[in-house]
C-alpha cells in the first residue's frame, strides 16, 4: 500500500516541469533588475554548478507553462530544495519568500530546506515565463553538496507531505528493523542465544537511526543549516553500520584475526572517504568498502564450507552490485531494503539457533535429571536418608538424621530417636550398621552412634571412654575402638 501511495505521489507531483539550467549573477550585477534580469550578461549553468556560498546571488530561468496550464486541475506551486534563504519573482512580481536573503550574513534569516510557493494563475503565461530567485547562503556549516538541489513546478502541496510520501516505502524496512530489535535485544541481554553478542542489535539500532534521520526531512520542516547536520549524521551512521556489519560477519566466519581485518577495512575506508568528492559519495564508500570485504569474507567462508556462508555471499554480492551500478539510488532505496532483508535472514538464523539451543538444553537437562536420579538412587542405596523399622507389628520409616544411637539386644536393636522415642527393631546391630549412612560410628559392640549428636568424649581409666550426646545420653566406648572413635570425631 505504501509503495502504491508513493508511486501515486511521485506521478502526481514530481513528474511535471523540472528547472535544470539557470542563469546566475552575483548580487552587485543584478540587484534591482528583476524585470530586466534576462537582458544582463550573466553566466548560464546547470543547477548542480550553482555553488555560490556566502554571497547574494540571483538565479533566473525561462520556462513554458502551456502543458501545465492545459492539464492543471489544481493550483500550481514552485518547489525548491536549496540550502539558502530566497525571494521568488514570477514575470517581474514577487510571489514568495523563504527566510530573508541578504548580502550581509548577520541580516540573513535562514530559510527552510524544502519550500513551496504558490504560482498565481494570472501571472503565468503559456510561453517564456521569467522566474527569478534572489538567494543567499551564509549559514552553512561546511558548504558541501550543491547549493540548489532541485527546482520543480507542479501541483501545489506541502513540501513535507510530498517528501514524506516518497519516503513511505521506507516505513516497511523500518518496521522490519524494529521487529528485529525487539526480538534480538532481549535474547542477547538475557544470554538466551549464547553465540550472538550485541553486534546484531547494535547494527539494527544504527540502521534504524540512519533511516529515521533520512525520514526526518519528510517529518520536520527544518531550516537549511540543519540539513548539513542531518547529512553528516547519515554519513556517520552509515559508516558505523558498515563497521558493525563487517565485525558481525568477522565474528561469524573467522576464528582469529578479526581485529586486524576490521582495522584494515577502517584504514581503507578512511582513505577512500578522504578522496571522495561529496558527502554522498563518502557515505557510499563508508558502506561499500566494508560490504566488499564482507563479500570476500563470505566467499572465503563458502570455500571452507562454513555454515550459511553461501547465503551470505549471494546476498552480499547482490548488495555490492546495487552499490556499484546504482549509486545514486542506493542510499535512498536499496540500502535499507537490503539491510532489512539481511537482518531478517539473521533473525531466522537467530530463531533456528534459539530453537536448537533450547532443544539441546532440554535434552541436556533431561539427561542431567536422569543421571541425578540414578546418583540419588545409588546414594540412597549406599547411604539411605530414611530407615525402615519393624516394630509393634507395623513398618515405619524414620529419617536417619533423627536417630541418635542404636543399642544391640541380641536379635533386636533398640533405636533411640531424637525426640526420646525408642523403637525395638527386629534386626541385628550388624545388619543395621550396614544400612545406616557413614555418619554412624560403631563405638562399642552393642552401640552405634550418630556423630551429629556427639557433645563430648571423656576417656576412662580403663582405656575406653564415655560419649555424651546432646540428648543427655551417655554411651560407653570400648578400649579397642577408642582410637578409631577419636580419629572420626577429631
Amino acid at each position: 500500500m505504501t509503495c502504491l501511495i508513493s508511486l501515486e505521489a511521485h506521478a502526481s507531483t514530481y513528474n511535471k516541469l523540472y528547472i535544470q539550467s539557470v542563469k546566475i549573477c552575483e548580487g552587485g550585477e543584478a540587484e534591482g533588475l528583476v524585470t530586466g534580469f534576462f537582458k544582463t550578461k550573466c553566466e548560464e549553468r546547470s543547477l548542480s554548478e550553482v555553488n555560490e556560498y556566502d554571497k547574494l546571488v540571483w538565479v533566473g530561468a525561462l520556462f513554458d507553462a502551456d502543458q501545465l496550464l492545459m492539464l492543471r486541475n489544481k493550483p500550481l506551486g514552485l518547489f525548491i530544495s536549496a540550502k539558502a534563504a530566497a525571494e521568488f519573482y514570477l514575470n517581474g512580481q514577487m510571489i514568495g519568500r523563504n527566510g530573508l536573503p541578504s548580502a550581509i550574513p548577520s541580516d540573513e534569516i535562514a530559510g527552510a530546506m524544502d519550500y513551496v510557493t504558490y504560482l498565481p494563475a494570472n501571472l503565468l503565461k503559456a510561453h517564456n515565463n521569467e522566474l527569478v530567485i534572489k538567494l543567499s547562503s551564509h549559514h552553512n556549516l561546511i558548504g558541501f553538496e550543491q547549493l540548489i538541489q532541485r527546482i520543480i513546478i507542479s501541483d501545489y502541496a506541502s513540501p513535507q507531505n510530498v517528501v514524506l510520501r516518497n519516503y513511505l516505502p521506507s516505513f516497511i524496512p523500518l518496521g522490519i528493523l524494529l521487529i528485529g530489535l525487539v526480538y534480538t535485544l532481549p535474547l542477547v541481554l538475557t544470554g538466551t542465544v549464547s553465540q550472538y553478542n550485541l553486534l546484531l542489535p547494535l547494527l539494527t539500532t544504527v540502521v534504524m537511526a540512519q533511516l529515521v534521520t533520512e525520514l526526518l526531512r519528510g517529518l520536520i520542516a527544518y531550516n537549511y543549516p540543519v540539513h548539513e547536520i542531518r547529512v553528516l549524521s547519515i554519513f556517520a551512521l552509515g559508516s558505523l553500520s558498515g563497521v558493525c556489519l563487517l565485525t558481525y560477519l568477522a565474528h561469524a566466519f573467522l576464528n582469529s584475526g578479526r581485529k586486524r581485518l576490521v582495522l584494515s577495512a577502517l584504514c581503507l575506508t578512511l582513505a577512500a572517504v578522504y578522496q571522495s568528492n561529496s558527502i554522498e559519495q563518502s557515505t557510499i564508500f563508508a558502506i561499500q568498502i566494508p560490504a566488499f570485504i564482507c563479500l570476500a569474507l563470505a566467499v572465503y567462508a563458502t570455500v571452507y564450507k562454513r555454515q550459511s556462508a553461501l547465503a551470505h555471499a549471494v546476498a552480499l554480492f547482490i548488495f555490492s552490485m546495487l552499490i556499484a551500478f546504482l549509486p545514486g539510488k542506493f542510499l535512498d532505496v536499496y540500502f535499507y531494503y537490503f539491510v532489512s532483508l539481511l537482518l531478517l535472514y539473521f533473525l531466522v538464523q537467530h530463531a533456528i539457533a534459539y530453537r536448537n539451543e533450547k532443544v539441546q538444553r532440554l535434552s541436556e537437562q533431561s539427561r542431567a535429571d536422569r543421571l541425578q536420579r540414578a546418583l540419588d538412587d545409588y546414594s540412597e542405596a549406599r547411604q539411605p536418608t530414611k530407615i525402615m523399622l519393624n516394630h509393634s507389628g507395623k513398618v515405619e520409616w524414620f529419617s536417619a538424621d533423627q536417630i541418635c544411637f542404636c543399642k544391640g539386644a541380641r536379635d533386636y536393636v533398640e533405636v533411640n530417636i531424637a525426640d526420646t522415642k525408642r523403637v525395638l527393631h527386629s534386626e541385628s546391630l550388624s545388619t543395621m550398621e550396614e544400612k545406616l549412612p557413614d555418619l554412624f560410628v560403631r563405638v562399642h559392640r552393642s552401640y552405634l552412634v550418630n556423630t551429629h549428636y556427639v557433645q563430648s568424649l571423656e576417656k576412662s581409666t580403663s582405656g575406653g571412654g564415655i560419649l555424651t550426646l546432646t540428648t543427655g545420653a551417655e554411651i560407653p566406648v570400648s578400649r579397642r575402638i577408642m582410637p578409631k572413635v577419636r580419629k572420626v570425631l577429631i
